[in-house]
C-alpha cells in the first residue's frame, strides 16, 4: 500500500499544481499537457462524431483537405500569403511613418486622429476605393492596408506614449539632438515592440482575408476558395479550409514570437 502511495504521490502533486493559480510549471511539462489535450480533442472528434451528421467527422475533413490539395490548394495558400505579406509590409511602413511622426508637433493631431478611424467600417468606402484602384488585386491590397494601418498606428502610438520621460531626459543629458533621440529612443530601442505589434494585429488580416479575396475571386486565395465552398454547403471542405487558415496563422504567430524573443530584453520571456 505504501508503495502505491509513494508511486502516486508525485503524479498527484503535479496534478494539484496544474490546477493551482499562479503556480510555476516547467515548460516541458506544460508542452506535454498541451500535446495530450490536442490528442484527446482529436480522438474525441474521431471517435464520437458519427460519419453521417451535420458536424463533419475528422475523417471527412481530412479527405476533403487532400481532395482540395490535389485541386490546387497550395496555389491558393501562396496567393493568400502573397496578398497578406504585401499588405502588411506597406501597412507597417505607413503606420510607422504616421506613429513616429506624432512626436513632431505639426503631425501630432493627424496621428491621434488616425487611431480613431479604427471605429469606422471600411465597407462604406468600397465603391469609392474600387473606382480609385480599378478593382482586382489593387483593391484588395488597398483595403487591407487601410484596415490594418488603423490598428497598427493605435498600437504603436500606445507604445510611444508609454515611453518614460526619463528615457528622453537621459539622452538629452548625453548631448543627443532631438532628431537623434527620436531615432534612438522611439524607433531603434523599440523595434522589438514593433514585431509584437505585427504579431498581435496579424490576426486582423486573417479575419478580413475572406471578405477581401471574395471581391475578386479570379486572383484566387483561401478566402475566395472558402466562399465558393460555402455556397456548395460542403461542410467537410469548409472545416478543412478554416483549419488551414488557422494553422497558417498559428505558424506565422509562432515565427514572429521567436523573432521577438531574439531581442536581449525579451530573451527570458
Amino acid at each position: 500500500m505504501n508503495t502505491i502511495t509513494n508511486y502516486m504521490s508525485p503524479a498527484w502533486i503535479l496534478l494539484k499544481r496544474l490546477f493551482t493559480p499562479f503556480e510555476v510549471i516547467d515548460k516541458k511539462v506544460l508542452n506535454t499537457v498541451a500535446f495530450l489535450q490536442v490528442m484527446l480533442l482529436l480522438y474525441a472528434w474521431f471517435a464520437w462524431v458519427p460519419e453521417k451528421s451535420f458536424f463533419p467527422s475528422l475523417g471527412a475533413v481530412l479527405e476533403g483537405w487532400f481532395e482540395m490539395w490535389n485541386k490546387g490548394l497550395f496555389f491558393h495558400i501562396l496567393q493568400t500569403l502573397k496578398l497578406c505579406g504585401t499588405a502588411t509590409v506597406i501597412s507597417i511602413f505607413f503606420s510607422c511613418l504616421v506613429a513616429y511622426s506624432s512626436k513632431i508637433p505639426f503631425f501630432e493631431f493627424i496621428a491621434n486622429l488616425a487611431t480613431k478611424f479604427r471605429y469606422n467600417p471600411i465597407q462604406g468606402f468600397t465603391l469609392f476605393l474600387t473606382t480609385m484602384t480599378g478593382g482586382g488585386r489593387s483593391l484588395q491590397i488597398t483595403i487591407l492596408v487601410i484596415f490594418m494601418s488603423f490598428y497598427f498606428i493605435t498600437a504603436l502610438m500606445s507604445i510611444i506614449n508609454d515611453i518614460p520621460p526619463d528615457d528622453y531626459d537621459r539622452r538629452k543629458a548625453q548631448g543627443m539632438s532631438r532628431w537623434k533621440i527620436l531615432w534612438k529612443v522611439v524607433i531603434l530601442d523599440r523595434l522589438d515592440y514593433l514585431l509584437e505589434v505585427i504579431r498581435q494585429n496579424l490576426s486582423i488580416t486573417f479575419m478580413m482575408i475572406v471578405s477581401v479575396e471574395a471581391m475578386n475571386k479570379e486572383g484566387g486565395g483561401l478566402g475566395a476558395m472558402l466562399v465558393d465552398t460555402n455556397r456548395g454547403l460542403n461542410f467537410p471542405n469548409i472545416f478543412a479550409l478554416q483549419l488551414t487558415i488557422l494553422c497558417i496563422g498559428i505558424l506565422l504567430d509562432t515565427i514572429l514570437k521567436m523573432f521577438f524573443h531574439q531581442f536581449p530584453a525579451n530573451a527570458k520571456r
